[in-house]
């Protein structure tokens, strides 16, 4: 008796969630046609496809690639709707979101001859973008507030002085260039 009800219990969650996801789908346009042309439910189609790519991922299958895709696709759309609204909130989430993901790629590439070979990389690459930028965890302003943001501060008139030193050194061989030319 006592399993029924757990199981019960589980798939009235599990209905509950699926009948979420549809009302989230039935908000974009293409699902909603994808699901009148090929007549099968958008949270299957979409569901069958996230689960396609999980399993490509989990089995390092383009791992690099898909995860990639994961970090900017979806939160290179949502930043251009960021630009082209007018409320500041989702302007500083997304800009948020690239100084962590810029930041993370910054350490990967020095840390990636290393990560590669740790099992399931790519997984949990995947699930930590997710993490990073799903509104329901909003991991990257948590990140940039706690680690982020603090060191940036307290190195700010190094990092100022490094890039204009940068900057300098730039122009002058810009000018040197330029010099050489007019020769």
């Amino acid at each position: 008796m006592a399993d029924s009800s757990v199981q019960k219990q589980i798939t009235d969650k599990a209905q509950y969630y699926l009948a979420q996801f549809d009302k989230e789908l039935s908000k974009l346009p293409w699902a909603v046609e994808l699901e009148k042309r090929t007549q099968v439910s958008k949270t299957y189609i979409v569901g069958g496809a996230s689960i396609v790519v999980f399993i490509l991922i989990f089995f390092n299958v383009w791992g690099d690639l898909l995860t990639d895709l994961i970090g900017f696709v979806y939160p290179a759309y949502a930043s251009f709707k960021a630009i082209e609204s007018s409320a500041k909130e989702d302007d500083t989430q997304w800009l948020t979101y690239w100084t962590v993901f810029g930041f993370l790629n910054l350490i990967e590439f020095f840390t990636d001859f290393i990560l590669y070979w740790a099992p399931f990389y790519h997984t949990f690459k995947a699930l930590f973008l997710l993490y990073l930028f799903l509104p329901q965890f909003r991991g990257a302003s948590f990140l940039y507030t706690r680690f982020i943001r603090p060191t940036l501060l307290q190195n700010q008139s190094q990092i100022d002085s490094a890039i204009n030193k940068a900057k300098a050194k730039v122009t002058e061989i810009a000018s040197d260039a330029a010099g050489l030319k007019s020769e």
